[in-house]
């Protein structure tokens, strides 16, 4: 898989510039990978389910992906400020489809009263959300930016940066 020269970042709903520079310094620390910021959209109604009061990740990714052709091909990140799901889970941070090159992470779980700590929360789950558009799986080090994060603790776990298996990955053809 070749390299990608950039991402295209998406705020929906009220995820403001400021959430979308940290997500992007992040992934030109980690990646050295530049992000174009794309459109702002609206809160993703499309895929709320009333039964749950949350919304369908999968749903928004598709709508993501679709956007792929207006960013010369470059991957899709969005950055959602509403409660998402799976229907086999009762709560997700995001969700990526490496085929479909997108991916949506929310921060509606990942708030904190210390901006440093939402800030690095952010760009942790962004840099996640990234890496499996560049062929990355989850990684058992809890410390690995790629290790499943199932909860804010879990993104508190875990460093910025990849583990040295994950960058190992990226760097073969």
């Amino acid at each position: 898989m070749a390299a990608p020269s950039h991402v295209l970042l998406i705020g929906l709903g009220n995820v403001g510039p400021k959430t979308l520079a940290e997500a992007a310094q992040a992934l030109r620390d980690v990646y050295a990978l530049a992000s174009k910021a794309g459109p702002s959209l609206d809160r993703p109604q499309y895929a709320f389910n009333k039964d749950r009061g949350q919304y369908h990740a999968p749903a928004i990714v598709r709508r993501l992906a679709a956007l792929r052709a207006g960013a010369g091909g470059a991957p899709v990140l969005g950055v959602v400020d509403v409660d998402l799901f799976l229907p086999d889970a009762a709560y997700v941070l995001g969700d990526a489809d490496r085929d479909a090159g997108a991916a949506v992470y929310s921060v509606s779980r990942l708030g904190a009263a210390d901006p440093a700590l939402a800030r690095r929360r952010i760009q942790v789950e962004a840099v996640h959300g990234v890496g499996h558009l560049l062929g990355l799986s989850h990684c058992l080090d809890f410390r690995c930016a790629m290790f499943l994060s199932r909860d804010a603790a879990d993104s508190d776990r875990k460093g910025p940066g990849l583990c040295a298996s994950c960058r190992a990955s990226l760097a073969r053809p």
